[in-house]
């Protein structure tokens, strides 16, 4: 697909719906709290004072997972994930044996839309769908708000916690401090909006989310001590075309795309390239 068909044109809109259930405690905390007896760590709120989970941090897990299986089968260029942190896919200058941003454009001039291809499609998988310095990311992520308020016995509690000193690893003198979680049992609304994408890199996404769903992501802070760990559930896909867009725009009604068919195309796709890098 073309950076034209990819930014410039509209071919589909995807949206993955789905319920995210707590089966321990969400500690996705903010800023001190500016109360004199408030905790050391208190959870996001919205100016309703409910929690949510800010479309970043679902975007940072999902990406993270993302990448793991990409490195995984690592099959450039059709199928693989760069190191932002270390070898970026499209570096500023040409360096081990890529070519950089500033070559890529003395090559294209003066063409932007030739300049923007050749990045494009020397970016890597992540870069693509997540998005890069260099293009946006067409998957974006909603903050998940709280739907289930009304029938939880209490919404927050306060955890203790103490500092270890890993020298003599015991609770060290002074380190102690409180933060605050959302209880299990909290379900969050998630919402994922894909643009233009193909329905292989939808049943990649949904093969990713799928992890998801048999609770093995975790999210938020504190995970390595048991917050953070829940299960997606209720995942739907709607997606509108070019085809009848038009429909959409007189009716809000979009098509409902099979969960199973989307990884399929994913695997099939895949297996193809395996076969081409045989």
């Amino acid at each position: 697909m073309t950076t034209l068909l990819c930014f410039s044109s509209f071919i589909n809109r995807t949206i993955i719906k789905a319920t995210l259930e707590m089966e321990t405690a969400l500690a996705v905390g903010s800023r001190l709290s500016l109360e004199p007896t408030g905790t050391d760590m208190p959870v996001l709120k919205d100016p309703n004072g409910r929690p949510f989970i800010p479309g970043s941090s679902i975007k940072g897990v999902v990406r993270f997972q993302a990448e793991r299986i990409l490195r995984t089968w690592n099959r450039p260029p059709h199928f693989w994930a760069c190191d932002p942190f270390g070898e970026p896919c499209v570096p500023e200058k040409s360096r081990d044996g890529r070519k950089g941003k500033e070559e890529l454009w003395e090559e294209s001039k003066p063409s932007d839309a030739v300049f923007a291809q050749m990045v494009f499609e020397a970016s890597c998988t992540a870069c693509r769908l997540f998005g890069s310095p260099w293009f946006a990311g067409r998957v974006a992520f909603k903050d998940a708000c709280l739907t289930n308020a009304d029938v939880l016995p209490i919404v927050t509690q306060i955890r203790d916690g103490v500092g270890i000193d890993r020298d003599l690893g015991a609770a060290r003198t002074g380190v102690k401090y409180d933060f605050e979680t959302v209880v299990p049992g909290a379900r969050f609304g998630l919402e994922i909006l894909a643009e233009n994408l193909e329905d292989w890199e939808l049943g990649f996404l949904l093969t990713v989310l799928r992890f998801w769903e048999e609770g093995g992501i975790a999210i938020g802070g504190k995970t390595t001590r048991g917050p953070g760990w829940g299960r997606l559930k209720d995942l739907t896909v709607q997606q509108v075309g070019a085809e009848n867009l038009l429909d959409y725009l007189q009716t809000r009604q979009m098509a409902t795309r099979e969960v199973g068919s989307l990884i399929q195309a994913f695997q099939e796709w895949l297996k193809k390239q395996e076969a081409g890098h045989a």
